[in-house]
């Protein structure tokens, strides 16, 4: 247990929460390379900084350099990296969990969520998006899965699991749902805090199969050490990520063209591949 723990934290990295850090460097050479182009948004939550809110704890898109610490850096850390530095803006963090993100940019603590969102219409009718990569749901399931599922029914009878206030969370209570409406075998689902937690549920046999951004999942699969396995193409790629700012605000329209340019001139490209993504699923709008 202590080990399987340990693994977990080393994994995906342990946020904490509402904490916050000054940071003006890039973490890739794509970001260093971004000159001033544009003029800064106004109303920003402090004059002269981007400050974004972010959970590090989901990489490849955003986790802390040294597993617990250190500088917070992948793909979405550095898209914000370079959003600040297009606006000619110093960068902020303002670290949260997951639950928090939201509560957080509405409570005005920060000016973006950076990414780790889906464009779900619950969430774009209450914050404004700016969608930026392809994505959806990818199925993990761990040793006590002897046969790979080939279909959601197969997945009835097992114990899922999701982060809290997360789509992939809703997406496992559906399917748990219409085994039930099915007559099939009673399919319970577990909901944790942190991304960490629901991966180390499956890797100590409480739960059996998670749901994680595909993304993501690829990670968690590689640094499990052969306790999990993602289960390819079980869901499509059906849904969008996006960088979130408060309904309404003076910020939106400024954040989707400077997305817009930054995917054009390449950065956004060049920013996936330092971090093994591939530059097929990005697509502004």
């Amino acid at each position: 247990m202590i080990i399987a723990a340990a693994a977990a934290a080393s994994l995906l990295g342990l946020s904490a929460c509402g904490s916050s850090s000054s940071d003006s460097t890039g973490s890739s050479e794509a970001v260093t390379a971004v000159k001033a182009q544009a003029t800064a948004p106004e109303g920003l939550v402090k004059a002269g900084t981007l400050t974004v809110c972010i959970d590090p704890e989901y990489a490849p898109l955003e986790y802390y350099e040294n597993g617990t610490s250190g500088d917070i850096i992948g793909f979405d850390a550095d898209a914000a990296r370079a959003l600040a530095a297009y606006w000619g803006l110093e960068f902020a963090t303002q670290v949260t969990t997951f639950e928090g993100l939201q509560p957080g940019l509405t409570s005005k603590r920060c000016d973006v969520i950076p990414g780790g969102l889906y464009m779900s219409e619950e969430r774009t009718s209450v914050l404004d998006g700016v969608a930026y990569m392809q994505t959806g749901p990818a199925l993990i399931v761990g040793t006590s899965v002897k046969t790979d599922p080939a279909a959601e029914k197969d997945l009835c009878g097992l114990t899922l699991v999701g982060q809290n206030a997360s789509e992939n969370l809703t997406e496992a209570k559906r399917i748990a749902s219409e085994c039930e409406a099915a007559g099939a075998a009673k399919t319970s689902v577990q909901n944790y805090p942190k991304t960490s937690d629901t991966v180390l549920a499956v890797m100590n046999g409480k739960a059996d199969a998670l749901i994680e951004t595909d993304v993501a999942a690829v990670d968690i699969v590689k640094k499990s050490s052969g306790k999990l396995r993602q289960i390819n193409g079980f869901f499509p790629p059906s849904t969008q990520f996006g960088m979130f700012a408060n309904k309404d605000a003076a910020l939106t329209a400024p954040l989707g063209e400077a997305l817009k340019a930054l995917y054009t001139d390449g950065t956004l490209g060049k920013i996936a591949t330092t971090y093994g993504l591939s530059t097929d699923s990005l697509n502004v709008y």
